[in-house]
């Protein structure tokens, strides 16, 4: 499996495949138990989070709104649950505790802003945010600033402006700047979490 998801970051043209190790090798890093995807589609990014999770004997909550084509290799069924519902609502009955959350569904700025309002109660300083998509694509690796979009999965700033609005003196985040920019976020500090 690992030869399959380096082959995909080596030759793929996806718009996130460059991005799979980097997915899979902060993933075991943590030793987490627990990790949340937020998009799954055809489940590119899936492979790798799950197998950092059979590696870290860890759960992986996949979420999105339509139904994935992605069926898990058989030795990896056991470290996945999917649940096809919307990313917020997911998030608002979910009392887990993430070490790992790698967001990539919808990218309007009000619903990145929302799903990043309720995680903040939902982490600790340990937690590892990861979005995709706050960049154009290789040819020019800048951030989506555009706020004429007003509508649509680019509406309002986009996950950007979600992210640039966040406090830096609880938040810090910087961009790996190509195949559309995987953004790396930490809170730096929260008095909203409690670990039990």
């Amino acid at each position: 499996m690992i030869e399959k998801i380096i082959e995909t970051v080596m030759v793929g043209e996806g718009d996130s495949d460059r991005h799979l190790m980097t997915l899979f090798s902060l993933a075991i890093s943590t030793k987490g138990k627990n990790f949340l995807e937020l998009g799954v589609r055809k489940g590119v990014s899936t492979l790798p989070l799950l197998l950092a999770s059979k590696m870290c004997d860890a759960k992986l909550h996949s979420v999105d709104i339509n139904k994935t084509t992605f069926e898990p290799p058989e030795e990896l069924k056991k470290y996945w649950e999917f649940y096809e519902m919307d990313s917020i609502e997911f998030l608002n009955n979910s009392e887990t505790y993430y070490d790992l959350i790698y967001i990539d569904d919808w990218h309007s700025y009000e619903h990145v802003k929302k799903e990043l309002e309720i995680l903040d109660s939902k982490i600790s300083p340990n937690t590892i945010i990861l979005l995709h998509d706050l960049m154009y694509g290789d040819t020019c690796p800048f951030y989506h600033v555009d706020l004429t979009i007003k509508d649509g999965q680019w509406g309002n700033g986009g996950p950007y402006r979600a992210v640039a609005e966040l406090n830096p003196q609880f938040w810090e985040f910087s961009t790996i700047p190509y195949n559309n920019g995987l953004t790396i976020l930490r809170k730096k500090y929260s008095n909203k979490y409690r670990r039990k």
